[in-house]
């Protein structure tokens, strides 16, 4: 049986190590999911920026770091958090809601408890990376073990059958 573990990331490096890690282990194999607003997709310092303007760069504007990773939807407006960039399966879980429902709705069907998916919500609203992964029962720990050392917060381990996290990972 499949178990959802959930968890917030400030910056997209440690998402992508975090992602790379669980993949590279084989931990949840095409079961990963991250989401970001499009607007917080790449914080650049001064540093960055001036580089990327003197050597005429792009600013970056999608999830290319995950492409090796991760399948990417297309910019998806979603109610309550606007435009937003996802990959995996909660992209697809995205763009099938309906018309109206946003990603508190969207994280219900992975089990979590309405409280708990308006604050991840909440998390992604305010410029932070959520990452969704589904795995087996005996990789649960592992997966939240693994988020948490590259800097994962708010890390919840939950099952489908259960109106609360398995173990609030802390």
């Amino acid at each position: 049986m499949l178990r959802t573990v959930v968890a917030v990331f400030k910056s997209p490096v440690q998402t992508k190590e975090a992602v790379e890690e669980i993949q590279g282990e084989s931990l949840a194999n095409s079961k990963i999911s991250v989401l970001v607003r499009h607007e917080y997709v790449r914080q650049r310092n001064v540093n960055e920026e001036i580089a990327s303007e003197l050597a005429y760069y792009p600013v970056e504007k999608n999830l290319d770091a995950f492409n090796a990773w991760l399948v990417q939807a297309p910019p998806l407006n979603i109610p309550d958090l606007g435009d937003v960039l996802a990959a995996g399966p909660l992209a697809n879980v995205l763009m099938r809601l309906p018309k109206g429902a946003g990603l508190a709705d969207a994280l219900l069907g992975y089990g979590l408890t309405g409280e708990r998916s308006r604050h991840y919500e909440h998390e992604v609203r305010t410029g932070q990376y959520l990452v969704l992964i589904q795995t087996e029962h005996e990789k649960v720990n592992s997966v939240a073990n693994t988020l948490q050392c590259y800097g994962g917060k708010d890390i919840e381990k939950w099952n489908k059958e259960l109106d609360h996290p398995l173990y609030p990972f802390h």
